[in-house]
């Protein structure tokens, strides 16, 4: 009795099976989706107990049911439904017998609907379609082996309106599009060009306009700096309003890394009382300016400046708040170009006190780098009393110049220039020192070019001042008073010439052999 009991429950579940409720679904046990049996209902087991009763049997040899791992719902092993199996009824009072293949399509109606599935079984999979009659009619046997319905064909992509535009397109060329128009209808019409012309401008201007307020922050971008210098060429108009907006932050943007070309620019094309402004602002205090000419880009946009200005109040205004630095601009490798640039742009008159201050300085800026080469540029520069008394002063200091790595070349220029008072000055220091001069690096130099340029007394007293020395042997062979020695033999003539070559002939042998001496015994005169 128990035995029957228990065998008519499992045969009223059979159907249920066979109309798919127990596929996908999940009882109240198991809806926590767990592993083995808990993801769904385990038909294996309900089969396992029907072939112990004798009821089916299965269609593998040990009559148990075989699924996929986790197909329809199972979580481990066994879990599922084969679609291969069947169920075969095997007792003959059951009073009906059961379809050996409960999920065939064989036995599905053509014109009936297929079976609704879960929607939860299906949504993981993309592109997943039912089964329709169509696809059943050409499946194998066994009703599993059915293709799914191909997806509909993506539509035709549609072509881009013909004078249609990408939106960077439109915003790149919406700026330009006032201008284009105006060019197009000055193309189509030329009795309008001179209106289409005025149309052009004005959108340049209104484009212009929009940057009012920003136009300081602007300048200081690499770009915004760059559109400025180009508006600038525009017209009188756009000149007018950029100045407008850069003016009262001069002293800002030319230090500025961009800002500096913004106000070359302007500089250049502003007129006679913009330029003005720009001056006053500048030179409102004194060191303002020197502070811009020595920075390495503000020497540029002052060096600008000083090519720029026309009137004598602006270049009185301008030397004038230089003269405080001269001594530290001449120094500085920025601020000596701007210092150059006032005595090549400058007349003399202009230039003095830039003379003026070159003559009191001239022992600490003749023994610097940069300040060796602008006291040379400011006695080419200057004339008159001026270039006298800057002379003077130098020559004053030749011989602690003529000793310096830079000085020396100062007493050299001065030398070339031959001014009497200045070589005489020079003469009379230089004399009685002359050998502790040749034995020196730089200021040997200077002794050379004293006998090329000196009268012939001055020579001669260098050279018998060379002949009197005890051990005449000790400057053939120093490094650089050979070079002295050599020097007098080609600036010395008659008997001063002859005493000269006696005095170096009993070392023949000593010059074959030091390597200092290759100049001097080269003279085809010692070889005789």
């Amino acid at each position: 009795m128990k035995v029957d009991t228990e065998m008519e429950r499992l045969l009223d579940e059979i159907p249920m099976l066979h109309h798919g409720d127990l596929l996908g679904r999940r009882d109240a046990a198991g809806d926590d989706g767990g592993g083995g049996g808990g993801g769904g209902f385990d038909v294996s087991c309900l089969i396992r107990e029907l072939a112990e009763m004798g009821v089916v049997e299965g269609d593998d040899d040990d009559g148990m049911l075989s699924s996929p791992p986790g197909f329809f719902g199972g979580g481990g092993g066994g879990g599922g439904l084969s679609p291969t199996s069947s169920l075969c009824f095997v007792g003959q009072d059951a009073g009906f017998t059961a379809p050996s293949r409960p999920f065939s399509l064989e036995r599905r109606r053509v014109d009936a609907p297929p079976p609704t599935l879960p929607s939860s079984l299906f949504d993981p999979f993309a592109g997943f379609c039912l089964f329709d009659a169509t696809a059943a009619a050409g499946a194998d046997s066994d009703g599993w082996d059915v293709r799914c319905s191909p997806p509909p064909p993506p539509p035709p992509p549609q072509a881009p309106p013909a004078r249609g535009r990408s939106k960077a397109a439109r915003r790149k060329g919406g700026c330009a599009a006032p201008a284009a128009a105006a060019a197009a209808a000055a193309a189509a019409s030329p009795t309008k060009k001179s209106a289409a012309a005025a149309s052009a401008a004005a959108a340049r201007y209104e484009s212009l306009a929009g940057l009012r307020g920003f136009m300081y922050h602007i300048a200081r971008d690499q770009h915004g700096c760059r559109f400025l210098q180009q508006r600038l060429d525009d017209g009188k108009r756009e000149v007018d309003f950029i100045f407008a907006g850069v003016a009262r932050h001069a002293v800002e943007l030319m230090v500025n890394p961009f800002g500096n070309y913004l106000m070359q620019k302007l500089l250049a094309v502003c007129d006679d009382e913009q330029r003005m402004a720009i001056v006053l602002t500048l030179t409102k205090d004194p060191f303002v300016l020197v502070r811009i000419s020595l920075n390495v880009h503000g020497t540029r946009a002052v060096q600008k400046l000083i090519e720029s200005l026309r009137t004598r109040e602006e270049i009185q205004l301008v030397v004038e708040a230089l003269r405080p630095g001269f001594l530290e601009l001449i120094k500085d490798p920025n601020g000596n170009h701007v210092v150059q640039r006032c005595l090549q742009s400058f007349d003399a008159n202009d230039n003095k006190p830039i003379f003026e201050a070159a003559a009191v300085h001239c022992l600490d800026i003749g023994m610097q780098c940069h300040g060796c080469c602008v006291l040379q540029r400011c006695i080419a520069r200057s004339g008159g009393e001026q270039r006298e008394k800057l002379v003077a002063a130098i020559a004053s200091n030749g011989f602690e110049l003529a000793q310096d790595a830079y000085g020396n070349y100062v007493v050299q220029y001065v030398i070339d220039l031959k001014v009497p008072t200045a070589n005489a000055s020079l003469t009379k220091q230089f004399q009685g020192r002359y050998i502790h001069l040749s034995m020196q690096k730089f200021s040997s130099n200077v002794v050379e070019k004293c006998l090329k340029v000196f009268k012939e007394a001055d020579k001669a007293t260098i050279i018998l001042e060379l002949l009197a020395v005890p051990h005449f042997e000790q400057l053939l062979q120093h490094p650089f008073a050979n070079y002295v020695i050599y020097s007098a033999i080609q600036n010395s003539k008659g008997s001063l010439h002859s005493a000269l070559t006696n005095a170096i002939r009993p070392h023949v042998e000593l010059l074959r052999t030091s390597p200092y001496c290759k100049r001097i015994y080269s003279r085809a005169l010692l070889k005789k």
